[in-house]
């Protein structure tokens, strides 16, 4: 029985991963209906997995452990080693999946600091940090949101004319 769910969970993680990739591409190519496509992809996988997981917990529980380290350290049956490989592919899975995430954050983050330095280029100066929303503001930054806006209104190139 674990055996059966550590080989659904590895199956569920590939699928996650291939839809965590085409997510990458999409973000890349900036196809917004591609996008929510992959998100609800990753989404369902998500509920996938924590419905393996759960069944995971309920078969740990017939053994009397609670993890499958714990029960490889009990079993002596000849599945163990191939239980301990799947375990094993499972961390890999996940790391991959983990790198395939950071890769898509990076993508993000680069994209985020490409439109504040064209901002920067354009209207001749730097984007705040915050949001200033009319509540619990400090004076200094009241002060700040008031020359930003001033400032915004007056770009570089005008200044050039």
């Amino acid at each position: 029985m674990l055996k059966e769910n550590l080989k659904k969970q590895i199956t569920v993680l590939d699928e996650m991963i291939q839809a965590f990739k085409g997510l990458e591409g999409s973000v890349v190519s900036k196809n917004l209906e591609q996008i929510s496509q992959y998100a609800v992809t990753i989404e369902e996988k998500s509920l996938e997995l924590l419905k393996i997981e759960e069944e995971r917990e309920k078969i740990l529980n017939e053994y009397k452990v609670k993890t499958v380290r714990e029960y490889l350290e009990k079993d002596d049956t000849p599945e163990k080693p191939e239980i301990a490989f799947l375990s094993a592919e499972i961390v890999e899975k996940l790391n991959e999946l983990t790198i395939v995430m950071d890769g898509i954050r990076q993508i993000i983050e680069f994209e985020n600091q490409y439109a504040g330095l064209l901002n920067n280029l354009i209207k001749g100066v730097q984007a705040p940090t915050y949001n200033f929303s009319k509540n619990s503001q400090s004076s200094q930054e009241k002060n700040y949101a008031k020359n930003y806006t001033q400032m915004e209104s007056q770009s570089r190139y005008d200044k050039l004319k």
